[in-house]
């Protein structure tokens, strides 16, 4: 695997792999450095981590620069390819890709795997609230993480091209880079993701079609919503036993329960505690609360503030909360879907079926638009979170379309 040098236009912190690294060394501690170069490894694969610098602006390639984060798995036998991996949110990365799985095990084990921390979120100089930006607001952009990764590439895979995967908000940014990088690009991987704005600036449209498929499965669940909200709107709580600080609202119910649509074990609580809400009862909102109000659990990785940038600048998000958005300039919003055309390598487009937020027709929508081979899969089990709902399956899919014969995916004792 070739490194090239990096360029004298901004510091260079690039993890190089030395030949003395050993198979067994420890996981890194990253109490004091994350950009500190550390690495660890298996009998599968090793995987070094550490920081590139990149410009702040890459407008201004002299000019201040930005340490991305960055982990880059190596197979211990022959590479197959490489793989850029791009995280969702914008700016919600895990600490780590080493989530356990035949799929990661499978692609780590066969394939150089680049993950990274996108700008403003994680180790990549997390933003944790809006002040931090100091004017900057308009440098954490998808653009801007899609110059970032192209500056990863080049550093850490050299030349070649790389199969480029992306969920959600990731796979905005894997296309971007894709139409950017034609040559730097053999394939495509895009789940529970969009061409365009439309499921952000139409979020009401796209809640309320979301609600009506949740009373196709639960009949009556619509009316049963509607009136916990009323309940909620109507009742005059002056505290409530188990809300530190907070009473029970139609906005807090509502909150609640669509943060639970995430996943479909969520959305059969929804069902639960809509019910409960909608007689006056909250004993079920309440246990929720205590344990946590979202499904998916909060890392302390995640940047709000850039997820909100992103999407009220370039996905209209202040139509649908205008009070989220004060301040924040828009810019032309994300919409590529005349350009996906373009992009005529083999792709693979994964949805689940009852995603609240890029319900397949989005998924299907590129699936037609693409310009080269297309295979599409609708998992019938998921919602949003379709990798850990139905890993098994997906990981068949992923690593069928990848080449990665299913008897040479690992079974690592302890993983």
């Amino acid at each position: 695997m070739t490194f090239s040098t990096a360029s004298k236009s901004w510091r260079h912190r690039a993890v190089v792999l030395a030949a003395a690294l050993s198979l067994c060394a420890p996981s890194p501690s990253f109490a004091d450095d994350p950009c500190e170069p550390s690495s660890r490894g298996g009998t599968a694969w090793r995987t070094v981590t550490g920081c590139t610098g990149v410009p702040l602006d890459h407008r201004k390639p002299v000019g201040e620069s930005l340490d991305i984060y960055h982990e880059l798995s190596v197979p211990a036998g022959k590479s197959l390819g490489k793989v850029i991996v791009f995280h969702g949110g914008p700016g919600f990365p895990r600490q780590s890709l080493g989530e356990r799985g035949v799929l990661w095990e499978g692609l780590r084990a066969h394939f150089t795997v680049l993950y990274f921390h996108q700008r403003g979120a994680g180790w990549s100089g997390r933003i944790a609230d809006d002040d931090q930006f100091r004017g900057n607001r308009g440098l954490y952009t998808l653009d801007a993480m899609v110059a970032d990764a192209a500056i990863l590439q080049e550093q850490l895979l050299g030349d070649g091209e790389a199969v480029l995967f992306g969920k959600s908000a990731g796979g905005f940014l894997a296309m971007k880079y894709a139409l950017k990088h034609p040559d730097r690009v053999s394939a495509l991987v895009l789940a529970c993701t969009s061409a365009d704005h439309r499921y952000i600036s139409q979020r009401h449209t796209v809640k309320e079609q979301f609600i009506t498929t949740m009373a196709e499965r639960h009949p009556g669940f619509t009316e049963t919503y509607n009136r916990a909200l009323e309940v909620a709107a109507e009742s005059d709580f002056a505290s409530t036993e188990g809300i530190v600080g907070g009473l029970i609202t139609s906005d807090l119910i509502d909150s609640v329960l669509f943060d639970l649509s995430y996943m479909m074990k969520g959305q059969f609580e929804m069902v639960a505690i809509a019910r409960d809400a909608a007689l006056g009862r909250y004993g079920l909102l309440i246990k929720r609360l205590k344990k946590g109000q979202q499904t998916i659990r909060t890392t302390g990785f995640e940047s709000i503030a850039v997820l909100n940038n992103i999407t009220c600048r370039e996905f209209g998000y202040g139509n649908t909360n205008p009070l989220a958005c004060q301040g924040i300039e828009e810019s032309p919003r994300y919409d590529i879907r005349a350009s996906l055309k373009e992009l005529t390598v083999p792709s693979l487009v994964i949805s689940g079926r009852y995603d609240p937020i890029l319900p397949p027709r989005f998924q299907q929508e590129i699936a037609e638009s693409l310009g080269g081979p297309v295979s599409w899969k609708v998992f019938d089990l998921s919602a949003h979170m379709v990798f850990r709902e139905q890993p098994d399956a997906t990981a068949t899919t992923v690593l069928d379309f990848l080449g990665i014969p299913r008897q040479q995916v690992p079974q690592l004792p302890g993983l």
